[in-house]
């Protein structure tokens, strides 16, 4: 196998692994501000309405749905990204796209 390839495999392994934990990190020190609720950590947040229903879950819940819905839209691009480039730079640097 080439170089060039298991480099790239190497970093595609290493963002797969190390994006999630990153993001999951930063957006959990930074959820406080994204998602206030009123009555502080024991109050509710209205997720949906339809009609008279409504949707209400804890605080805890809707900031872990906005750090999990960070974490995985994030690690999958970034994961797209470095394959897309690793693609690129493989197949310019072997002559293949040319």
């Amino acid at each position: 196998m080439n170089r060039d390839v298991l480099g790239w495999l190497g970093a595609l392994l290493g963002v797969t692994i190390l994006t999630p934990v990153v993001l999951y990190l930063f957006t959990g020190a930074a959820v406080g501000f994204l998602v206030a609720c009123s009555g502080g950590p024991q109050g509710t947040f209205v997720v949906g309405a339809s009609g008279s229903e409504t949707l209400q879950l804890s605080c805890s819940a809707v900031r872990t749905l906005v750090k999990t819905a960070v974490t995985v839209g994030g690690s999958a691009a970034a994961v797209v990204g470095v394959a897309m480039v690793a693609v690129a730079d493989i197949t310019g640097s072997s002559g293949g796209m040319r």
